[in-house]
């Protein structure tokens, strides 16, 4: 029988699974279907083979090394074999469950697995997520005053106020779980960073900004990929028209509401792309055909999960 947190969670995840056909059902009413098959019939494949080339080194390569950087900052170094297979089987669940909450329990979980302390766990895991929402708002605050003013006068607002709602409660977020997780006080923060004198406090200083700077590389990469897949289809967006909707985009979709954010996405591409001019049907392939890259990049992930319960199973019958 279900116990009540699992209950819980897959109640969260029907739900969310609800929202996001919702969302896309809704989209589905308003596409003229004819010339939405034109446009697989002019799809350029190895534009999409690129796009998922680079996914998978966002969501490998730079998540490994992301990932690897927050442990040796709180001194818990991993080998990046080890990080990588982490990051992966993380963007796996993100894209199929829950979004980014259920992939960083399950980041949580593996880390636990590769004996790495529960606190230092946590505040690794939660100081790259801050770097990588604090580099995507920054992206998208560059490029969304250039994106409104386009937009149905109608929507401006809903955009506007939920990018408030998402920084706000992104930060809010962040904060309340130091605080719960008791890492927020200056006093340990401080003491941590004495003990370590000056060297420890300039790789620390160094590992911070390098993961910073990574994750800022990666939604940057993001921006390319929509160009790619957008150029896969012959849609005519410069990739500075993309780089104004494709972070605030993604920030939207970053609402924990849908499944791996799915329906919301979309929805808030058409009404990006609407104010450049771009019917509905272009603007809800680049979209769609980015999740579905998504979710081919992350399939490693999987593979690797699964190899690690077949192992737990295996040393539990032993």
């Amino acid at each position: 029988m279900l116990n009540g947190e699992h209950f819980r969670h897959l109640a969260i995840v029907a739900v969310k699974a609800l929202i996001s056909i919702g969302l896309i059902a809704f989209l589905a009413t308003r596409l003229d279907y004819a010339k939405l098959v034109s446009y697989w019939g002019v799809l350029n494949v190895t534009w999409i083979v690129a796009a998922l080339a680079i996914l998978f080194v966002e969501m490998c390569a730079i998540a490994g090394v992301r990932l690897k950087l927050m442990l040796v900052y709180v001194d818990d170094p991993r080998t990046f074999a080890t990080t990588v297979r982490i990051a992966l089987c993380g963007f796996f669940f993100e894209q199929v469950t829950i979004g980014f909450v259920g992939g960083d329990a399950i980041r949580l979980w593996l880390l636990r697995r590769a004996k790495v302390a529960f606190g230092r766990a946590i505040r690794a895991l939660l100081l790259d997520r801050a770097c990588g929402f604090a580099s995507l708002v920054l992206l998208s605050l560059l490029g969304v005053h250039q994106l409104l003013p386009l937009v149905d006068e109608r929507v401006r607002s809903a955009i506007a106020g939920t990018l408030i709602v998402i920084i706000a409660g992104g930060c809010v977020g962040v904060g309340v779980a130091f605080v719960l997780t008791k890492l927020l006080p200056l006093s340990r923060w401080a003491a941590f960073w004495q003990r370590l004198g000056p060297q420890g406090q300039m790789m620390n200083g160094f590992a911070l900004a390098a993961v910073f700077a990574l994750a800022g590389t990666t939604h940057l990469l993001n921006v390319l990929v929509f160009w790619m897949l957008g150029q896969s289809i012959g849609l005519t967006m410069t990739i500075e028209q993309w780089f104004i909707v494709a972070p605030t985009v993604l920030l939207i979709s970053m609402l924990p509401i849908s499944v791996g954010g799915w329906g919301v996405r979309e929805g808030a591409m058409v009404v990006a792309l609407h104010g450049f001019g771009v019917p509905t049907e272009e603007a809800l392939l680049p979209s769609v055909l980015f999740g579905l890259c998504a979710v081919t990049a992350t399939l490693p992930g999987a593979i690797f999960w699964i190899s690690t319960r077949k192992l737990s199973t295996d040393r539990e019958k032993v």
